[in-house]
């Protein structure tokens, strides 16, 4: 079939439809397609484009957007009433009454009969004489939090804290109040003192920085917070990027990390969470600027001067910034990335382990470096792109193996060679699952596995635990590595055990939740079961990381219907996993939120046709079973006693994780709560709602439909000011069917 080649006014005609729809998102993405088709000899279709556009991010309350549209808007075309009555609401809505104002005027003289001008010209009238009063209360309000937060008049810590966090509050109010506490930037050598000063309150610094953040909102502020350190810009991107490199708390490197994501939605005109989508006009205008940062983010993964977290968050913002697919900057800028020296930097930090490495890492890095590996992968839309990114993997991986059996380096780089498997097959599985099928691979692993180093042990019972998912794919390995890993779970070391603790326990839930395919006898699950209760309850002697992977195996006899009953009837084994939660955080997410999907039953079975099952059988061919205990009573019983011993604290504690399936997992079990009445209450005073709106923006799109479906399930019998508390509520009317006369429908959004 001959695809259908769209003209920019077709497209722009959509974009009308879109706009009288009130779907402003499609309507935003239509408007910048067409401008893509037009050239600069368009100019009167062009003026359309950018006006219609406004009106578009006007509605979606991108109002600089919309201010950006209507100035080339006018470009073409100066007595745009259109353009000018735009620019001026826009304009009013980022606090310039006064250009508000002559746009307003402007435009009334060039229609006068405009009544929607003139009621505007009118408000503008009264809000001009209300900022006058409020800017000089506004400015005396600034000068003294000033003096107590950066000038050393504040009397104790505590008092500078508040100070601070009124400015905070004013930034946050309005944009004239995020204007004022800017004042041309004079707030940024205050807050790098605080930075800089090691002597200071971190709560201080944090709050300050939480401050700068907020004031760089605002892109132009942002692009002159990049611009101002240096001329050619080198200098000045690596100031902001290593921002985060000045201090280690958690929260301020995460404070930092939000500064330089600020940087990236000013370069490209882009908000991920207004899902805004980048502005190819304006990310070409500033593509050195964005060489350059993608250049210095790059640079810190190896530098052995970031720490782990810096190392985790600049990972994160590739993830979110690198891969259009998935709402970053342009196309192509990943394939670029992945063409230079980018992918083979990720390459590298995914072959480290805490144990051995050559810059920082954590046991964490692997699930960031694994989650982006994935992201990257699907960004390669064509076939071209996806042989480059291939020839780039395949080309690190035999640089390793030519080095495996090295005399004196063979021992570290056949643990870089686990290690970037591993993270592999967490992230582009099938492409991990290509690599395992080489033949050299097997004896370097019996090798390590067989050797005296608990190290060496420890991450081949890793790797082979992670070829299980696919056996077909992955056969040569199978066939030598359960032996194994029965020989290594008699290991004393904990670290080597529990590894392989986690292989017999995939290997045994190979059969799912079908009982006719079970693979072990149900005495060797429930012992496989027990001896990961032992790590997880023995949390002094076993660390966060040993239990985790504990908490991995347990995971997998999740399925069986006996080990379900088993874990919601042992009240210390629950408060275990929140235990962990809490302690490990997202580095748990996706292995806890499987334990509660399969405890509640979270994911759809297909009803079954009685007809088809007996043809089915008649034809001698497998029918999966039900286990008993898998019924509604069971499940009732299971998903009371999991709220009722923590579970939803635990979905929140894990929850601040970049995996949209994990995510969905987290949603889904959310949901299974929500089924009972009775629990609602408790679900939303543990924070269920609040994670819940998170989720419909952040899960897979399965997973925000779930979510949504628990927000539904959550508000229909409760008060909306309880139950989703900052959120506003709509009354809406409908009649007829058996809706009845009268419905209250919540629409949220942050």
């Amino acid at each position: 079939m001959v695809a259908r080649v769209q003209t920019a006014e077709q497209i722009r005609d959509e974009g009308n439809a879109a706009i009288k729809a009130q779907d402003y998102v499609k309507a935003d993405e239509l408007y910048t397609d067409a401008l893509q088709l037009t050239t600069d000899d368009d100019k009167t279709l062009r003026a359309v484009l950018y006006r219609n556009r406004a009106l578009a991010r006007l509605k979606r309350d991108d109002y600089e957007g919309a201010q950006a549209d209507c100035n080339r808007a006018l470009e073409y075309d100066g007595a745009d009433v259109k353009a000018l009555f735009r620019r001026s609401l826009a304009r009013e809505k980022l606090g310039n009454v006064g250009p508000a104002f002559q746009d307003a005027k402007e435009a009334l003289r060039l229609s006068p009969q405009d009544k929607g001008i003139v009621e505007t010209l009118q408000r503008l009238v009264k809000a001009n004489n209300e900022k006058i009063k409020q800017t000089t209360s506004l400015s005396n309000k600034v000068s003294e939090m000033e003096k107590l937060a950066f000038r050393g008049e504040a009397k104790s810590v505590e008092q500078k804290i508040t100070a601070l966090n009124n400015l905070l509050v004013l930034c946050r109010e309005s944009e004239s109040g995020a204007t004022g506490v800017w004042n041309n930037g004079a707030i940024i050598p205050f807050v790098m003192n605080l930075i800089n000063d090691k002597a200071e309150n971190e709560d201080v610094v944090i709050t300050a920085v939480r401050i700068l953040d907020e004031t760089l909102k605002n892109h132009a502020r942002c692009l002159k917070f990049l611009q101002m350190h240096d001329e050619d810009g080198i200098r000045s991107v690596r100031f902001v990027c290593r921002l985060m490199c000045k201090r280690t708390a958690k929260e301020y490197v995460d404070s930092a990390g939000i500064l330089v994501q600020r940087t990236f939605n000013a370069l490209a005109k882009m908000d991920r969470q207004k899902e805004m989508k980048p502005d190819p006009e304006v990310a070409e205008a500033n593509k050195v600027w964005i060489i350059r940062v993608l250049l210095e983010l790059q640079d810190m993964l190896q530098d052995t001067c970031v720490g782990v977290l810096q190392r985790e968050t600049v990972i994160d913002l590739f993830l979110k910034n690198l891969m259009h697919m998935d709402g970053g900057i342009p196309r192509g800028w990943s394939w670029k990335f992945v063409e230079d020296r980018g992918l083979l930097t990720l390459l590298d930090v995914a072959s480290q382990i805490p144990e051995q490495c050559d810059y920082p890492v954590s046991a964490e890095t692997r699930q960031h470096v694994a989650i982006c590996l994935q992201r990257l992968e699907e960004d390669m839309v064509f076939d071209t792109r996806r042989t480059v990114f291939k020839e780039k993997v395949d080309s690190f991986f035999g640089s390793l193996m030519a080095n495996a059996f090295d005399t004196a380096e063979g021992h570290k780089i056949r643990v870089k060679l686990a290690a970037f498997l591993i993270t592999m097959l967490q992230g582009p599985v099938d492409i991990g699952l290509n690599l395992i099928t080489n033949d050299q691979l097997t004896p370097i692993m019996l090798q390590m596995a067989s050797s005296d180093n608990h190290l060496m042990q420890g991450i081949a019972a890793e790797l082979i635990v992670a070829t299980v998912s696919k056996h077909e794919r992955a056969l040569n390995m199978l066939k030598v590595g359960i032996p194994v890993l029965r020989a290594l779970y008699n290991s004393e070391d904990p670290t080597v055990k529990v590894r392989a603790l986690v292989g017999l326990c995939k290997i045994g839930a190979a059969g799912g939740d079908d009982i006719s395919r079970a693979t072990m006898k149900e005495e060797a699950v429930l012992n496989l079961a027990k001896t990961c209760k032992k790590f997880l309850l023995e949390t002094d002697k076993y660390s966060v990381d040993i239990r985790r992977y504990a908490c991995e195996g347990l995971s997998y006899l999740s399925l069986d219907a006996d080990v379900k009953e088993w874990i919601v009837d042992d009240s210390l084994l629950l408060k275990a996993l929140v235990l962990l939660a809490e302690k490990a955080g997202p580095l748990c997410v996706y292995t806890l939120a499987t334990i509660y999907a399969n405890l509640s039953n979270a994911f759809e079975k297909p009803k079954v046709d009685e007809e088809m099952v007996k043809l089915a059988q008649f034809a001698k061919h497998h029918v999966p079973e039900t286990h008993p205990k898998d019924t509604e009573e069971f499940v009732e019983k299971r998903v009371r006693a999991l709220v009722e011993e923590g579970a939803v604290p635990a979905c929140v504690a894990v929850s601040k994780t970049e995996s949209k399936n994990a995510l969905e997992l987290i949603a889904r079990a959310i949901l299974a709560f929500a089924e009972y009445e009775d629990l609602r209450g408790r679900i939303i005073s543990e924070g269920g709602t609040v994670l819940c709106l998170r989720l419909t923006k952040e899960a897979t799109p399965e997973g925000k439909i779930k979510a949504a479906h628990a927000i539904a399930k959550l508000g229909t019998k409760a008060d909306p000011t309880i139950s989703f508390p900052g959120q506003r509520a709509y009354e809406v009317r409908r009649n007829g069917g058996n809706f009845g006369s009268h419905r209250k429908i919540l629409n949220f959004y942050s």
